[in-house]
């Protein structure tokens, strides 16, 4: 046992753009749906919080409803995934009050910063806003007025989406831009992000790919909305974390909080992406394998700690800079 352990309990709790949170380990959008399922694998306590499904100002279909195709290191699969709705939200009987359920984040998608600013208005006004801990805006949408380009690649799309939808929320509410490392620049596009009202910027969603049908030789899902996620990109997530954690340091970009998303399967993926500047992380496909990877991932990051002789996991935070 080390000194730090046997002295005093290791401190795991972080602040995410405004967002309090006990542990560094959240929930990644879609992968722990709306809180049913954790609680009824009895895994609510796991996470420090949770991030809904992407959800539109309207209902609306997709024709790759459920589909994941498993590839090597990693999953591919669509983007366009259904909504319910901002307005069906009730419907659903959330359990978000129930206990043992974390803070919820929720998601917000859109075809048009318009679309997005009427999800955001939407939620503004469900009684259930009260428990939403703050709001995550999905830029990989697809820009209707652009051609199909996601927001995320395109720093004028994006910056207005995130004005659009500050204006519709609560000024104290935390807001993360969840932007794509697959584009020229990603600092100018979150700077763009932080000025328009983001407190936090997540990173990165799924990586534009494609899996061809070898009987037919087709693309399995249509090529304009697939993309790959699992530990095939953790590297490209951690160096996206990199370079907006040295563009603070730098001066370029204001200072803001990086959550890594994208190949984070393990405390020691954990502890690279904050050493790289995370302030925390999301898992996705890893909860998708292994419903206990959140409690694996917390214990282990205990643990990096008190082999450090650190008594707060913050200290880990952007350590990779230091010299």
């Amino acid at each position: 046992m080390t000194a730090q352990s046997a002295s005093a309990p290791v401190d795991l709790t972080v602040n995410a753009g405004g967002l309090a949170l006990r542990t560094p380990v959240i929930g990644a959008s879609g992968c722990c749906g709306f809180g049913h399922e954790l609680l009824r694998l009895g895994r609510g306590g796991d996470l420090s919080a949770i991030v809904t499904p992407s959800l539109t100002a309207r209902t609306q279909s997709s024709d790759h409803r459920g589909v994941l195709l498993e590839v090597p290191s990693g999953l591919v699969s669509p983007t366009d995934r259904p909504s319910i709705g901002t307005g069906q939200l009730e419907a659903t009987r959330l359990p978000w009050d129930a206990e043992g359920v974390p803070p919820v984040i929720v998601s917000l998608a859109g075809n048009l910063s318009g679309a997005y600013a009427e999800a955001a208005d939407q939620l503004r006004r469900r009684s259930l806003m009260r428990r939403v801990a703050g709001v995550e805006v999905n830029l990989a949408c697809g820009d209707r007025k652009n051609d199909g380009r996601p927001f995320a690649h395109d720093a004028f799309g994006a910056t207005k989406v995130i004005a659009r939808v500050r204006e519709q929320l609560p000024r104290d509410l935390p807001l993360f831009a969840k932007l794509s490392a697959d584009v020229h620049d990603l600092v100018e596009i979150a700077r763009g992000c932080v000025k328009s009202g983001a407190t936090g910027l997540v990173v990165t969603s799924p990586l534009r790919a494609l899996a061809i049908d070898l009987p037919t030789l087709r693309p399995r899902l249509t090529p304009d909305v697939t993309g790959l996620s699992g530990p095939a990109i953790l590297p490209i997530t951690l160096r996206a974390v990199w370079d907006l954690r040295a563009a603070v340091l730098s001066g370029r970009l204001p200072n803001v909080a990086v959550v890594a998303v994208g190949g984070i399967a393990h405390a020691g993926d954990a502890v690279q992406a904050l050493a790289a500047g995370a302030s925390a992380v999301q898992l996705g496909s890893a909860l998708l394998h292994d419903p206990s990877a959140a409690e694996r991932v917390s214990t282990g990051l205990l643990a990096e700690c008190e082999r450090l002789g650190i008594p707060s996991v913050k200290d880990l935070i952007g350590r990779a800079h230091h010299d």
